[in-house]
Order: structure tokens, then sequence, then C-alpha cells
């Protein structure tokens, strides 16, 4: 109890030391590249203060989730399909595990100058690449799961004569639901962080629209206020997976 009281007690001193050096090291780096190129905070957080105000902030970063949520719930649903297909057929999961492991090392940025020639720099191709990013970042978590499936559920399965697609909405599916949460947590982040990419790189409407707009009209307060958002917003995305998972899964030490 003591030990909960003091954790408590020094999480505003670890605050105030985490913004104090942030603070130092930001005016730092301001000094050493020049406030022309890195503004000073003050300056960064007056912009910041005029971006969130704005009806234009909230309709791309309202898109940008939109985009995530999308692309994300796509991503669980074909790595779900491609797991499931893999991990019940024993030389499947052999032919494919190689396949896989490439797919998977390869940056999701390669693949989107083939979709904007495709489909065009559009909002499509933000959910397109970032639920291709979900998909194979999932599937191996999931794949796993099901490979851990207790044997007993099984025999259960097999002597109460449950189908085939029973079986795998009863047994399979949950028994992966604790080891592919961490996988649901990595992805979400990710999907995040493919749609602003993708605004950033290939010009798709959202936070990384308007940050490449600050970046092409030499903003640079903008440009770094667009660069916090993006951070509390991923941070945000990651915390509350996280505490989703340590609530529905609290015997299971988290990765």
């Amino acid at each position: 109890m003591f030990k909960v009281q003091m954790a408590v007690k020094r999480k505003p001193i670890l605050l105030f030391c985490t913004l104090l050096i942030s603070f130092i090291l930001w005016e730092a780096a301001s000094f050493l590249a020049g406030a022309a190129y890195f503004p000073h905070i003050w300056v960064v957080l007056a912009d910041l203060a005029q971006l969130v105000i704005s009806v234009a902030f909230w309709n791309s970063l309202i898109l940008t989730l939109l985009l995530t949520s999308i692309a994300f719930v796509v991503g669980v649903v074909c790595a779900s399909t491609i797991a499931i297909m893999v991990a019940l057929n024993r030389s499947g999961e052999l032919a494919t595990r190689g396949v896989l492991n490439f797919v998977r090392s390869i940056p999701s940025v390669v693949f989107l100058p083939l979709l904007v020639a495709s489909v065009g720099s559009s909002a499509k191709t933000a959910v397109l690449l970032a639920a291709f990013v979900v998909t194979f970042k999932l599937v191996t978590y999931i794949i796993r799961g099901i490979g851990e499936t207790d044997p007993r559920l099984l025999d259960v399965a097999k002597v109460m004569n449950l189908s085939f697609f029973t079986k795998i909405w009863l047994v399979y599916l949950p028994s992966t639901i604790a080891l592919a949460s961490t996988g649901l947590r990595l992805s979400a982040s990710r999907a995040f962080g493919t749609v602003v990419a993708t605004g950033i790189i290939a010009g798709t409407p959202g936070l990384g629209l308007g940050l490449l707009t600050a970046e092409t009209n030499a903003n640079n307060p903008r440009l770094f206020s667009y660069v916090l958002v993006m951070g509390v917003v991923g941070v945000w995305i990651y915390r509350l997976f996280t505490t989703i998972e340590n609530q529905l899964f609290r015997w299971r030490r988290s990765v």
C-alpha cells in the first residue's frame, strides 16, 4: 500500500521532470538549428492553439481516425481469414511461412506508388495501404494463437461433433484473443501511422495532408504543431488499446 502511494506521488514529479527536460532539449535544438528551421516551443504552442480551434483541423482529425478505423477493421478481418486458412492446414502453414515473413519485411511505402497508379491519391489509397499493414502485422499473432489452442478443447469439440465453423467461432478464435490482443494494439498504432504517412507522401486527405501543406508553404510552426498532434493521437490510440488489454487479460503479461 505504501509503495502504491509513493508511486502515485511520484507521477506528477516525473511528469514535471519530463516536460522540463523536453523543454530544455527543444530549446537547445532550436538554438543549434536556428529558430527559422526549428521554431521555439512557445511559437509552436501558440500556433497549436490556433490550429486546434479551426474547423478544418477537426475535420482532418476525424477523417484520419475514420480511415484508420476502417483500415483496422478490414485488416483484422483479412488477417483472421488468412490465419485460419493457414493455421488449420499444417502443410499450408509450412508453405506460406516464408511468404508471410517476406511480405512483412517489405516497407509498406514500397506499395504506395502502385496504389497511387491504380486507384489514385484518395482516401481509398490510405485505407488499402493501412489495411495491408494491419493484415500482415496481425496474421502472425493469430496463427500463433490458433496453434496454442488447448488440445482438450479440441477433444471436447470432437466429442460434441461441432461443425467446422462452430469450432472456429467457439474454440479457435477465443483461444487467440489473449495473444492477438498484443497484435491488435500494435496494429492500431501502425494503421494510424500508415494513414498519416500516406497523406504526407501521396497527399491523401487527413492530418498527413495538413502537414504536407505546411511543409510546402515553409510554415514550420504549423508543421511542428501537426507533429505534436500526431504524436499525442498515436500515444492515445496505443494507451487505449493497452488499457483495454490490461482490463480484459489481467492474468497475462503484456508484450
